[in-house]
């Protein structure tokens, strides 16, 4: 059984600007133009980047853009991890149509999730890990050494 639910998370109805290739030829342009803009903001030697994707509001299209982001960053050839750190309401997996029950709570809490098991099904180079349960103590586990240690277990993997 894969990452995703449905065969084809692109006809996802729910989200029709989700996904890269459901977007308009200008928005699909604007990623990658980010994605450029990105290659010449970082640093080269630079193994492991982390990007954030946040704003102090809610419903400015935060997921929208972590998602498509990845998957032109994935797209290119790159090996991108996207994790949904919202442990409060999450949305990528539900935007995705993917499986909340394991996810980035329970890595941090050590309870036996693998990084193969979140190999997303449309790019053997793009890992979704999607928020799990949530938490009582949310900032608590984002601060903690665990998560430097997915980000970590990731480059490793």
């Amino acid at each position: 059984m894969g990452l995703f639910k449905k065969k084809n998370v692109f006809t996802n109805t729910a989200d029709e600007k989700t996904l890269h290739q459901n977007l308009d030829f200008t928005a699909s342009e604007q990623y990658k133009l980010l994605r450029t803009n990105l290659d010449f903001t970082l640093p080269q030697d630079e193994k492991c980047p982390v990007i954030g994707v946040t704003s102090s509001l809610r419903g400015e299209n935060k997921s929208t853009t972590a998602i498509n982001l990845s998957y032109v960053l994935a797209e290119k050839g790159s090996r991108v991890l996207l994790i949904d750190g919202d442990l409060r309401l999450p949305s990528i997996a539900k935007k995705l149509d993917i499986a909340n029950e394991v996810g980035l709570t329970e890595f941090l809490m050590g309870n036996g999730a693998s990084m193969k098991d979140f190999r997303s099904d449309i790019l053997k180079n793009w890992f979704i890990l999607p928020s799990g349960k949530i938490p009582p103590n949310p900032s608590e586990l984002l601060c903690s050494q665990r998560m430097a240690n997915v980000l970590e277990g990731f480059v490793k993997f």
